[in-house]
Formats: C-alpha cells, structure tokens, sequence
C-alpha cells in the first residue's frame, strides 16, 4: 500500500469530519437541518445539487460502461446534460418560489400544499415512495465506496463499505443539509478535477487523440459497435437502446435530492446564477467520465474484471501516490455527495411526512433534529445490509444499474407530477395520487420482466404513463379550489 496515498485520502476524510462539527453549532432547527435555513449560496446549491444528482455512478458505472460498451455510452452523457439543463431552467426557479410561497421543507409538503390535501394521503404515498427508493440508491453509494477502497487500498469489500458508511453517516447526522451542500461543493470540484486530470493525462500517455483512437481499433472488432455509436445495434433495437440511454435525462425532475437544493437557494432571483455553473459542471464532468472509460481500456495492461474499477485502477497507474490519493477521494466524493443528500431526503419523509404532519406530533426544534439524526442512522444501516448483500464482482455492473433501477423509480413516481404542478394549474388531487403510483408501478413491473426490460429503460414507460394518467385524471376530476390565484411563472 502506498502511505502518501493512504495519508492523503485520510487527510480527506478527515475535512468532511471538520465539515460537520462546524455545521453541528450551526444547525439549532428543522428548517436549518432539512434546508439550511433556505439561505444557500446559488453557486453552492449548483456544484452541490450537481454532485448529488450524478453519485458514484459518475466516477464508477459510468467509466464501467464506456469501457464495456464504448463510445455508445456518450448518448448517457448527453442524455445527462439536456437533463441537467432542463432542471435548470424549467424546474428549479419555479420550485424554489412555490415551496418558498407554501414553507415547504420537503417534497411531500409541497405537494400536499399544492393539492390542498387534508387527508395526507398525498405525503404518506410521496414519503414511503421516497424511503423504499432513497434507500436503494444510499445502497448503491454504499457499493461503490466498497469498491474503490478495496481498489485502492486492499481492504475487502465488507471493511471497505463500512468505512464509507461510516464516515457519511458520522458528517451527516451532525449537520444536517448545511454540511451536505458545503461538503458536496468540496466533492463537486474534486469530482471535477479528477475527470479532466485523468483522461487527460492518459491521452497524452498514448500519444495523443489519434493514439486512443488507433488503439481503441486495434482492440475492437468491425461487429462489435465498441467504436460506433450505433453500438453494434439496428433498427428497432438501436432506437429503444438510443431512447432508453438519452431518456435518463428525463429523471432530473423526479430526483427529491436534487430539487431540494433548488428550495434552498436564498432567492427565486439567484436561479440563473446557479444555472450556469450547474450546467458547465454537468458537460464537463459527464463527458469525462466517458473518456475515463475508453483511456482505461486502451491503456489497462489486464482486464479489471469488474469494469466499474477502471477508474481508481487509472489513477493508480497515471499519478503520484499523494494524487491518486486525492482522485481516490474525489470517487468517494462522488458517492458520499449523493448519499447524504439521500439519506436527508430519506430521513426528512419520516420525521417531517410522518411523525410531524402525518400524526401530528409537535416536539420542539431540537427534539425534531434528534429524531432526524436517529432516523438518518437508521436508514444508513439498512442501506448498508443491502449494500452488504450485494455481489462487488458482479461484472454487469451492480453500481450502474442499481443506481438506474432507483433513478428511474423517482423519475417517474415524481418527474411529470412535478413538473405538471409547476406549469398547469388543472392538475388535481386525485391525478396526482394516480400519476404517482401508476409511474412507480409501471418501474418495478417493467424492471422484473425480462421481455420488457431487455427493450428499453423502465423509466421511459414508467414518466410516459404516469404523465398520461396525471393528465387523463385531471381532465375528468375538479381542480383545487386555491389553484386559480397560484402564479407558477
């Protein structure tokens, strides 16, 4: 094991414990732990929602496709940055000001506000939606911090994700979203600065672009669309593949980790401010994730095994000890900037959906934190026993599509909805309901039967039918009394 890299990996960690202990005196009530006071920076709010929103996937499943499939993976990217955009300039100006408008400190209270929903079914069906899928995804993060420690340091997998989960759980139980947003900028630009450092460094090693080229050709065959990005597929098959890859970017609406960022920022009029840094962040990022993937399976002496390595593998190889230390953490980063968030999301659905609105208990601010903080714990620890049960030299990918799987089931239980409150006033209760379970059903029916998975990403029928029902249902059910004097603009 290489100590400057181990020093400058601990040296990491050991910031984002600092992190937490200043957000812990910072962090006296509920709106600062789940929202930070809505006082966020709008260049924070950009590199943090923009590292939540991408996760371990970026540094680890996304390189892991390119390197199995090729170029074809740069449909995900741009599937990624028209997603990114979107959110951006559609969804986070109106967002922040009608949440800002009802005080809504999580998702399901805008939505109950919204929707004048007395009965609270809308939140009960918006939180346990949230909780199963959050839970998942935190899951996902837990895998790919186990891979990359036992990369880089020997460790085996169980040990690996154990410290990762740890130290996520430790910054994020002290404070709250204040320390989630400032660590997560931290990460953004690490995250950053490794995908330019390293597919950089790897080209030049090869000799230049036409080198990569020539040596990704040599290694491929006419057949296997490893240099095409028709990927090897025709007619029916290449549009469904095409759709389903370019149709991630359909999530971005539908991910609750990502829009409470949006509700944080300290003014509806900063929006734009964070626009721009969010997007430049997602074209760069994303598309050097794809040429992390290809510079490692041209320069890569033996197979990795399990391609979602490829990465840390690279930064071993290409840099200094204490620098690939510091990649090393910015993979990490990756994961722990999106697992945070979610674990907040996830633990904000039970102590505000639940125990505050749902039934009504009312304890005072630093009673709630704590309950919030136990909460956070204790979805961490289920996260991590499916994190624990799941197969690390499992060579499709666990990261990628695990990541996929719970992307798609938010995309579609929350995305039209969403952006269908936003924009149309006609939307009602009951649509909403029916969008929400209709969207999440159509996910997990599609992803369990093979026929209809191996066709096209779950998450293209899953928004399809759940925009089609919240529009249908709307049409034939009376709108909200309150919704005539809402201004979504």
């Amino acid at each position: 094991m290489d100590l400057t890299l181990l020093v400058a990996f601990l040296v990491y960690l050991a910031a984002l414990i600092g992190f937490g202990i200043v957000a812990y005196r910072r962090t006296k009530t509920f709106d600062d732990y789940y929202l930070a006071g809505r006082d966020l920076n709008p260049h924070v709010a950009a590199l943090s929602a923009e590292a939540s929103s991408e996760s371990g996937w970026l540094l680890l499943g996304l390189p892991g496709q390119a390197f199995s499939m090729g170029i074809g993976a740069l449909w995900v990217a741009l599937g990624c940055v028209c997603g990114t955009f979107f959110n951006w300039t559609a969804v986070a100006r109106r967002l922040r000001k009608l949440t800002g408008f009802f005080r809504a400190i999580t998702i399901p209270d805008y939505l109950e506000s919204r929707f004048e929903d007395s009965s609270h079914v809308l939140r009960i069906i918006a939180a346990l939606l949230i909780a199963v899928f959050m839970t998942a995804y935190v899951a996902a993060q837990f895998v790919a911090s186990g891979k990359a420690l036992s990369v880089t340091f020997g460790f085996d997998y169980m040990t690996s994700v154990l410290i990762g989960a740890a130290v996520i759980l430790f910054y994020t139980m002290l404070g709250g979203f204040f320390a989630v947003a400032w660590t997560d900028a931290l990460q953004a630009l690490m995250m950053l600065f490794g995908l330019v450092v390293i597919p950089t460094l790897g080209i030049i090693k090869l000799g230049g672009p036409a080198a990569l080229w020539s040596t990704l050709s040599s290694m491929s065959s006419a057949g296997d669309g490893f240099l095409s990005l028709r990927v090897g597929k025709e007619g029916i098959a290449l549009v469904t593949f095409i759709v389903g890859m370019i149709g991630i970017g359909l999530g971005y609406p539908g991910q609750p980790h990502v829009l409470v960022r949006f509700m944080a920022i300290r003014k509806p009029s900063l929006v734009k401010r964070g626009a721009l840094v969010g997007v430049i962040w997602a074209v760069i990022a994303l598309y050097g994730a794809v040429f992390i993937g290809l510079v490692g399976k041209a320069l890569l002496a033996t197979d990795p095994g399990d391609p979602e390595r490829v990465m840390p593998l690279l930064a071993i190889q290409l840099l200094p000890g204490w620098l690939a230390g510091v990649m090393i953490a910015a993979a990490m980063a990756a994961m722990m900037s999106t697992a945070d968030s979610q674990l907040l999301v996830a633990s904000s659905s039970f102590v505000q959906d639940f125990y505050h609105k749902t039934f009504g208990r009312n304890p005072g601010p630093k009673q709630l934190v704590l309950y919030s903080r136990i909460v956070t714990l204790v979805i961490g620890m289920v996260a991590m026993v499916v994190a624990l049960m799941q197969d690390p030299e499992n060579p499709v990918g666990v990261v990628f599509w695990l990541v996929l799987y719970a992307w798609g089931g938010l995309a579609s239980s929350f995305g039209p909805l969403i952006v269908l409150s936003l924009y149309w006033k006609r939307v009602t209760r009951p649509a909403a309901i029916a969008g929400m379970v209709t969207g999440s059903a159509t996910v997990i029916i599609w992803k369990n039967v093979s026929m209809l998975s191996d066709f096209i990403y779950e998450l293209v029928p899953g928004v399809i039918v759940s925009t089609l029902v919240i529009v249908i249902v709307s049409l034939l059910t009376r709108p909200p009394a309150g919704a005539a004097e809402l201004d979504t603009r």
